[in-house]
């Protein structure tokens, strides 16, 4: 059964509403009533929960704020200046509010295990690939890369992969043909909606 959206859903999908101009929409909070509205599926709101309440289990605030920074393209930076405080901080408040939007709309959580738990060995290398090539220029310093592939192991081979490229979709760089057929198995193996993958279609040589 695909997941609920064609195109990014669940952490990495909220993550595209920050782009350059998203102050011009409102807060932090209005953009997470948004995706919280009560027209939406439970379905959606499970993705999201699960995406953070993993994110806080498995990674340290250092680790989030590196893939939430580079999955905004640096649109949502944290501390003191930033759009919001930490980014566990964050984490907790997105699962706070799926809460709420439970309680509220009298919905029942889902709570579905997400696909692709034997994923992780896949993942891990077109991840540890992707940072010989594609995110070199964007993380010199490594720490999206080690982030990346703890989220693998901590959280889900399906956040971690869905973070691989949405960071991927905005470096603008190049992929081998090879490289964007398995990636496009993997997402067929997650169940993704028709365009979670082919977003990069573009950047295959």
């Amino acid at each position: 059964m695909p997941r609920p959206e064609y195109f990014d859903f669940g952490l990495t999908g909220f993550a595209r509403r920050f782009h350059q101009d998203w102050r011009y929409d409102g807060s932090p909070w209005k953009q997470l009533d948004r995706m919280l509205g009560p027209e939406h599926e439970p379905v959606g709101v499970e993705e999201l929960r699960r995406d953070a309440a993993q994110s806080l289990a498995g990674l340290t605030n250092g680790e989030i704020e590196a893939l939430w920074v580079a999955g905004t393209d640096g649109n949502f930076p944290f501390g003191p200046d930033g759009a919001w405080s930490t980014g566990s901080d964050w984490m907790r408040t997105i699962v706070q509010r799926c809460d709420q939007w439970y309680r509220e709309t009298g919905r029942t959580p889902l709570s579905r295990p997400a696909p692709g738990a034997g994923l992780a060995d896949a993942v891990t290398r077109e991840v540890t690939l992707l940072s010989a090539s594609v995110l070199e220029r964007l993380d010199p310093d490594g720490r999206v890369t080690a982030a990346l592939l703890r989220c693998v192991r901590a959280c889900s081979p399906d956040l971690a992969f869905r973070w691989s490229l949405r960071i991927a979709r905005r470096s603008h760089l190049a992929l081998e043909a090879s490289q964007y057929a398995r990636l496009v198995r993997l997402g067929e193996q997650f169940k993704y909606g028709e365009y979670i993958v082919s977003d990069l279609d573009d950047l295959v040589e």
